[in-house]
């Protein structure tokens, strides 16, 4: 073999193990399967939920809360797609590196990692960890409601505050606009003879 193909092999071999790793830094490659299966009615919610989800990721840039739609939605998709969930968790620990969540999504990638030989089909270890996913998801969900709950509050009281301000405004103006002093005559009428009355 002549050192040209011996260095194009070797660099090919490089190649390869360097992707190879990378896939493997980054989770390496998920299945594409579900990891929990539901029954059609609880599908159908799971998919609303993963909906309004998918909304709020939409807009969480601004209210700071990537992380937790991240997660939330990494939740539902354990039910959709292993490689979706995975793809959630990882960006959990992209928005937030140092939250409990960003913990808790390391942990699922790991455990995704090594899901085809961890779960066995109606295991008890299976059974149980089911069990957790959806309490987990009922307690986001609640926590959701409730954060939304309270933001309405909050846009109510900021829309009665603002038009009070408004109304606090055109008083003002209204007020400024009586007490103004009127124009001074153009001429002044000449002082009354106090003598000379007939």
């Amino acid at each position: 073999m002549n050192p040209t193909t011996r260095v194009y092999r070797g660099l090919v071999l490089v190649l390869l193990l360097t992707v190879h790793a990378c896939a493997f830094l980054r989770g390496g490659p998920y299945s594409s399967s579900p990891l929990f299966f539901l029954d059609a009615p609880e599908a159908a919610r799971n998919q609303a939920l993963a909906h309004e989800q998918d909304q709020l990721l939409d807009t969480c840039q601004e209210t700071h809360t990537c992380d937790r739609a991240h997660y939330t939605r990494a939740l539902l998709a354990l039910y959709e797609s292993q490689e979706v969930a995975a793809q959630h968790f990882q960006d959990v620990i992209e928005a937030a590196p140092k939250s409990h969540l960003a913990e808790s999504s390391q942990f699922w990638l790991e455990f995704l990692h090594d899901a085809p030989t961890a779960l066995l089909p109606r295991g008890s270890f299976a059974e149980a960890t089911d069990r957790l996913v959806r309490d987990l998801l009922e307690l986001e969900t609640s926590a959701s409601q409730v954060m939304q709950r309270e933001v309405k509050v909050r846009d109510k009281k900021v829309e009665e505050l603002t038009k009070r301000l408004q109304a606090l405004k055109q008083i003002d103006k209204e007020m400024k606009e009586m007490t103004r002093p009127g124009k001074p005559p153009l001429k002044t009428p000449p002082p009354a003879d106090k003598g000379n009355h007939p």
